[in-house]
């Protein structure tokens, strides 16, 4: 028998550690503070991104007002539905969503009510002869409605939601104008009540899908908001014990557990956070529905936290595990009349393997334990003899009395396997084990 041996552990013995890791992953998923602090942030990102249309709306207000007096009611009476549809566009409840849900009905009914009292308007105008001045008048009105129509969109961000249709519509109010100017204006009715409808028509559409839109944006943001608080909830946070009770004074650096994966993903939850906050915002409609589905909670970034979580306190139960495992050995040797000598961590990092030195007190030679880590909460143990006399009935006979006191303990052991080699000075220089940088991946 050799001096260098490796006793595995049964992995599956570790499924303590991995059950009050899913415990720590799940508790207290949604604490009181963390939903305050983004029921805030949520709050001022809706009072930053409503503020430029409530700033707008003074001015549509206005231009409204110079409408004549067959479209001014209309117009306003869309703008009413318009602004009361904007209110619920924070509220996610589904009363709110039903009430949204009923405003786009009305405003349906509001555009057909607007077709046909508009067309009734020319129809009244019977004999084009005997009231073609009340007709031109008419036709005028429409127009010049029509031209105001044409500047409140080009207010908003209608090449966003409607590319190129205020482009045509521009293109026939020009044509009509002059059909107006050079022919009778009378003849121009028809063609500027039409106008003036799809321009209508065009502002409505604009307006819903840049409300649509924030309210798409508003829920995305609120979603990736809480993701960063649940992030900087469980950076640091307190461990549990198998019964889910929280070991006082043992607090999880999930960062450091985590080899910085914490850092990755909070970096990434911020940059799309800060894409989404901005004015300049590239997401459609449907890109901000798939953030929306995917960053749900428990989804998403919240999902690969928990992964976190469970992976980080995973591997921090089992390095304690690690330890009382080392401490067990230290004793099982110590009743073979070895004294422990000093102990390290490789690299000095409590995330890789544990070193111990024990030397006999009768002069007999030095042992080296190494507890290493296998996976998230594995280990093996590697048992170096230093032996002046490399008796192998010796040697064999302490790996066996202290397999047998480690399973007394509860360390489910496996049988040695001989490495068929001596150990070298180098394994044992605990000043270079020390220096030695882990390695992650």
């Amino acid at each position: 028998m050799s001096g260098s041996k490796t006793i595995s552990v049964d992995q599956g013995a570790w499924n303590r550690a991995q059950r009050s890791a899913r415990e720590l992953a799940t508790v207290r998923r949604e604490m009181p503070r963390m939903l305050k602090d983004v029921r805030r942030q949520s709050q001022a990102d809706t009072r930053r991104m409503i503020a430029p249309l409530e700033r707008r709306q003074n001015a549509t207000d206005h231009r409204l007002g110079r409408l004549s007096a067959q479209t001014r009611e209309f117009e306003q009476r869309t703008d009413a539905r318009l602004r009361e549809q904007a209110t619920h566009i924070r509220r996610v409840q589904e009363e709110s969503r039903r009430e949204v849900r009923r405003l786009d009905r009305e405003l349906r009914q509001e555009r057909l009510e607007r077709r046909r009292q508009i067309a009734e308007l020319g129809s009244q105008i019977n004999d084009i002869i005997v009231r073609r001045d009340q007709a031109s008048a008419l036709a005028q009105a429409f127009l010049a409605d029509a031209r105001v129509m044409a500047e409140e969109i080009g207010t908003l961000p209608h090449e966003r939601f409607a590319p190129g249709r205020l482009a045509v519509l521009e293109g026939r109010l020009a044509g009509t104008t002059e059909t107006a100017a050079q022919v009778d204006a009378a003849y121009a009715l028809s063609s500027a009540q039409d106008l003036y409808y799809d321009l209508s028509d065009l502002r409505l559409d604009v307006r819903q899908a840049e409300q649509e839109w924030l309210a798409a944006r508003l829920e995305a943001l609120e979603a990736l908001r809480r993701a960063d608080a649940r992030i900087e909830q469980f950076a640091k946070t307190p461990m549990l014990d198998e019964n889910g009770v929280e070991i006082p004074g043992v607090v999880l650096d999930l960062d450091f557990w985590t080899d910085g994966r914490l850092t990755t993903l909070r970096d990434e939850v911020r940059r799309e956070t800060e894409e989404l906050a901005d004015a300049g915002c590239p997401r459609s409609v449907e890109e901000l529905r798939e953030v929306i589905q995917k960053h749900a909670p428990g989804c998403g970034y919240e999902q690969r936290l928990d992964e976190l979580l469970e992976c980080g306190a995973a591997r921090m139960y089992a390095a304690q595990i690690r330890y009382n495992t080392a401490e067990k050995i230290a004793d099982a040797l110590g009743e073979e009349g070895y004294d422990l000598v000093e102990d390290v961590y490789e690299g000095g990092d409590h995330r890789a393997s544990h070193f111990t030195k024990l030397r006999h007190l009768a002069g007999e030679g030095d042992v080296v334990v190494e507890v290493a880590p296998e996976g998230n909460t594995g280990m093996s143990i590697k048992l170096l003899s230093y032996d002046r006399d490399p008796a192998q009935s010796r040697r064999a006979e302490r790996t066996a009395n202290m397999l047998a006191k480690l399973r007394d303990e509860g360390v489910p052991v496996g049988d040695p396997v001989d490495r068929g080699t001596e150990p070298t000075p180098e394994e044992a220089d605990f000043e270079l084990i020390q220096q030695k940088r882990r390695n992650v991946g």
